[in-house]
């Protein structure tokens, strides 16, 4: 019992870390305007946000990184409530962490050079795309996650507050996949409700744990 209960607690602990990195990612984004279509522009832009963007990125792998102790400890937890939903919801939250990890590689060579090979305007625009791409894909992803594992929380110890929580967090994750239609401060309260619920839900299982 003694090592599930200690894993439980970690997992409490990186859901925990987790969230602040991550609302840390989002903050060093969240001044950068929306990238310039003209090529001079763009190469401006790039260079302007240079030190968000690598900040953004050095954060983004920790905070993904930690997801996978959260998710095991997170799992052990639920799955004898509602094996099916646990198992979905888990398994939507593990998808996301390859492809944050992508998500960083993507992002980094926005700023890092590779053996001094340059990439032009055009080539600049596609990997913005495709990161803006895939950040929209994983908020769904979350979102579809959140909501699912909200309702197997809500009757189990982590408790109904943490659930309705969650299916708010869910509900903004699936309107916050689409920043450029939403506006900035319906994409920052997505953002932080996101956040706020790793850290609400790590406490709540860090206390389970302790119980």
């Amino acid at each position: 019992m003694k090592p599930t209960v200690n894993l439980i607690k970690f997992g409490g602990i990186t859901f925990i870390l987790s969230g602040i990195l991550f609302f840390a990612q989002y903050l060093f984004m969240m001044p950068m305007p929306a990238p310039p279509l003209p090529d001079a522009e763009l190469m401006s832009w790039l260079q302007e946000w240079r030190f968000n963007i690598s900040m953004a990125d050095e954060v983004l792998i920790f905070a993904a990184l930690l997801l996978m102790p959260s998710i095991v400890a997170l799992y052990r937890l639920l799955v004898k409530g509602d094996s099916i939903r646990t198992m979905l919801g888990c398994g939507l939250f593990a998808v996301t962490i390859p492809v944050y990890i992508i998500m960083v590689v993507i992002l980094g060579r926005l700023v890092y050079p590779v053996y001094d090979i340059g990439l032009s305007p055009d080539l600049y625009r596609l990997v913005i795309s495709i990161y803006y791409g895939g950040m929209h894909c994983i908020a769904l992803i979350l979102g579809l996650g959140t909501i699912l594992l909200s309702l197997v929380i809500r009757t189990s110890r982590i408790g109904r507050f943490t659930a309705y929580f969650g299916l708010l967090a869910g509900v903004f994750d699936l309107i916050g996949s689409f920043p450029w239609l939403i506006g900035n401060v319906m994409n920052f309260v997505a953002q932080l409700l996101f956040a706020a619920w790793f850290v609400i839900l790590g406490v709540r299982m860090v206390s389970v744990a302790r119980e």
